[in-house]
């Protein structure tokens, strides 16, 4: 029979044992957090252009549509687009190097912001 007093050295033997362990692991879960750094362009206003908006800006007021969609994918060179429309649900994740395009109910480009 363990005793409370027998008990005691071995959990703490235990979770020390564990502890020490963990580190390596905790490590690795540190390194796969860190995020890319996204590319930067600079424009010729000096500003910092990291998702393409000022290629889609060109686009607002105009219809927008799967060959649009095409199209601002080619020039731009990247396909991380958001399209959010009326009452869509979107995350909160804010990504620089993401292109959101805002299009109100009748398919019109209203805006295009990086995020």
């Amino acid at each position: 029979m363990i005793t409370r007093f027998r008990l005691v050295p071995r959990l703490t033997l235990c979770a020390a044992a564990f502890c020490l362990d963990a580190g390596p692991v905790l490590a690795a879960a540190k390194d796969m957090a860190q995020r890319p750094i996204p590319p930067v362009v600079r424009t010729e206003a000096g500003l910092v252009d990291t998702c393409g908006q000022r290629s889609a800006q060109k686009l607002v007021g105009a219809m927008f549509s799967p060959q649009s969609q095409a199209a601002l994918i080619k020039t731009i060179g990247h396909d991380r687009i958001r399209v959010i429309r009326p009452g869509a649900i979107i995350t909160q994740d804010r990504r620089e190097n993401r292109l959101n395009l805002i299009v109100d109910d009748a398919g019109r480009l209203m805006a295009a912001r990086c995020g």
